[in-house]
């Protein structure tokens, strides 16, 4: 149940033009706008530590499905890691449903 709400609710987020998808676009949004930023439950670890350095102190949250999955949901024909969105009304009821992902203890270091 919780699965079909959020699908409907990046669908009508997308038809609405209010969501970003792919890595750059995701970054480039969050560098202009406070953004939600969702990942996939099957994106690479990699992404996720990527992500924490362009954006450090952007919050990120797991979504309940598959890169795949995302890709169906929002009407792509290609896989789909990140997507992003910066309106406040949907990124409201999104958060009901997805899980911020923790803050890792380590960074990159130089």
């Amino acid at each position: 149940m919780t699965v079909d709400k959020l699908t409907g609710l990046l669908g009508m987020c997308r038809r609405a033009g209010r969501l970003v998808t792919g890595f750059d676009a995701v970054v480039a949004l969050c560098q202009t706008d406070q953004a939600t930023v969702l990942i996939a439950a099957d994106a690479a670890e990699r992404t996720v530590k990527e992500l924490r350095f362009r954006m450090p102190t952007q919050p990120i949250h797991r979504m309940p499905f598959s890169k795949e999955e995302a890709a169906r949901v929002i009407g792509s024909h290609k896989p789909v890691a990140v997507l992003a969105t910066a309106d406040a009304g949907f990124s409201k009821a999104i958060l009901q449903y997805v899980e911020p992902i923790e803050e890792e203890e380590s960074h990159y270091d130089d």
